[in-house]
């Protein structure tokens, strides 16, 4: 499964590539960062359920895309641009559903439960793409190198993704 760092790139990627304003010399430099960061953090928001030990749960599946989706659309009440806004924060959300799809995974249950709440069954892609990040803070050697890799491939892969989602949006 990608690292954080990985799944922010995914949501600023998703979140550039269907955000309202397509003119980025239409907002301000505040306003962009902003949004940006608002991207990057849906991005990562599924893994917050490691707090509370439940780890690719619920907040790993279309029903949390359909519930962000849902959450936009009134928290931006009857601004322009409503829809898009809406279909931005719910891709960038939904950008950490396709990486983690898309990752190695290691532990059991392998996948994500991506079609809950219409189903319990966990999904993995049959060629992962990004390399697994490791947990093991206490033994350096498990954690470090493998990171380093996972990290380094997922830059390699996404950073020119995050580029198109930019150049696209000029």
């Amino acid at each position: 499964m990608p690292s954080p760092i990985g799944h922010a790139l995914g949501g600023i990627a998703a979140g550039w590539l269907f955000e309202p304003d397509q003119a980025p010399r239409a907002r301000s430099r505040l306003g962009a960062g902003a949004m940006t960061l608002g991207f990057a953090a849906l991005g990562i928001a599924p893994d917050l359920d490691l707090i509370v030990a439940a780890h690719r749960g619920p907040t790993h599946s279309v029903g949390a895309v359909v519930l962000v989706a849902l959450a936009t659309w009134f928290v931006v009440g009857r601004q322009a641009r409503r829809g898009r806004w809406t279909i931005a924060c719910a891709a960038a959300y939904g950008s950490h559903l396709l990486l983690d799809w898309f990752g190695l995974d290691t532990s059991a249950p392998f996948g994500i439960p991506a079609l809950w709440p219409l189903s319990s069954a966990y999904f993995q892609a049959p060629w992962p793409v990004f390399l697994p990040v490791s947990r093991r803070i206490h033994q350096p050697d498990l954690f470090w190198i493998p990171n380093a890799l996972a990290v380094a491939r997922e830059l390699l892969i996404l950073v020119p993704l995050v580029i198109l989602a930019a150049v696209g949006a000029e």
